[in-house]
């Protein structure tokens, strides 16, 4: 997916209202079916629906819509799109749970790795992982749910990785 927001700019150059569409849809995982249908899963969602939450008026999700149906890179990736599931961070506290909440400093590799291998020797439970997507976001989070409580000296270490600026613990 690296590079769909460049695309997405690409195609939509000239219509900011139409790049907020295509935005809504692709950070709600929401895809497009063969009949131009906007979809969660089984679902079909409302143009009226989208174009409300987008700002914009219904038409204008009909002519993005269109738009995307007709380039293939686009409805390649809006055609087989599938939202991540249910996130537990907001109802974590209701669930006796608690979240990490990751910035870091720059995107690369490993930093999941880094912070689950502390966890994992520390017997603490990762029961979801929702990492934002930094084409997507201005100032992307990685967040953690886990079970149980983490200790401060583990927030240290986790901090020792040279990306990571700031971990917080709802």
């Amino acid at each position: 997916m690296r590079g769909i927001w460049r695309k997405l700019i690409e195609v939509f150059q000239s219509s900011e209202r139409k790049l907020r569409v295509a935005r809504l849809l692709l950070e709600h995982g929401l895809r497009i079916d063969e009949n131009g249908n906007i979809k969660l899963g089984e679902i079909k969602i409302p143009y009226s629906s989208v174009a409300q939450a987008a700002g914009v008026d219904r038409r204008t999700v009909t002519e993005t819509i269109k738009k995307i149906m007709n380039d293939p890179e686009l409805y390649d990736v809006y055609r087989k799109m599938l939202s991540a599931g249910p996130s537990l961070k907001e109802v974590a506290k209701t669930l006796n749970l608690r979240v990490l909440t990751i910035e870091v400093h720059h995107d690369q590799p490993g930093i999941i790795a880094h912070v689950s291998r502390i966890l994992s020797k520390n017997n603490i439970n990762i029961l979801q992982v929702i990492a934002e997507y930094p084409e997507l976001f201005d100032n992307p989070k990685l967040y953690i749910v886990i079970e149980g409580n983490i200790q401060g000296d583990l927030i240290e270490e986790i901090m020792s990785h040279g990306a990571i600026k700031s971990v917080k613990i709802n």
